[in-house]
């Protein structure tokens, strides 16, 4: 089974940039209700979509306190509890970020090294690309950031 996730944010300079758990060098950064990491907000939903288990609006509401200026990962863990709970396990992951700057390859690996341990799967199973929006629209304006994402998921048998 398969689900897929998307997740967009608008950027501001002086806020911080979140992507996959890890903090990137930046003068902007997203605004949001909680870290605003579009990255895991897109895998969570991918998660969840993938298990026919909702999105995460509806697992935690942007309208709950609890959930203001949230490490994203608590996100992320709870799908993955859901996802056990359920009999499934993830097979692969594949996230596209839509990113004018800075360029990312830098912290590529460490974002997969980080999606990794809170997913309990091995790194080979999670690629990372990142795309410019070649200087057009929100993303190329950098007025915003984006994820997408694809989840493979497999129930235990």
């Amino acid at each position: 089974m398969v689900g897929m996730g998307y997740d967009l944010h608008r950027l501001e300079i002086g806020k911080k940039l979140v992507l996959g758990g890890v903090r990137i060098e930046c003068e902007y950064g997203t605004i949001a209700h909680s870290d605003g990491d579009v990255l895991i907000h897109s895998l969570v939903d991918a998660i969840l979509g993938a298990a026919g288990l909702g999105d995460i609006g509806e697992h935690f509401p942007d309208t709950y306190p609890e959930y203001k200026d949230a490490d994203s990962s608590i996100f992320l863990e709870e799908a993955v509890r859901l996802l056990k709970k359920n009999n499934f396990n993830i097979v692969n992951i594949d996230v596209t970020i839509l990113l004018e700057r800075p360029k990312l390859s830098q912290y590529k690996n460490l974002i997969r090294q980080n999606i990794a341990r809170h997913c309990n799967i091995s790194i080979e199973r999670i690629n990372i690309k990142a795309k410019t929006g070649e200087r057009i629209g929100i993303i190329g304006n950098k007025e915003a950031v984006a994820a997408m994402c694809i989840c493979e998921i497999q129930h235990d048998s």
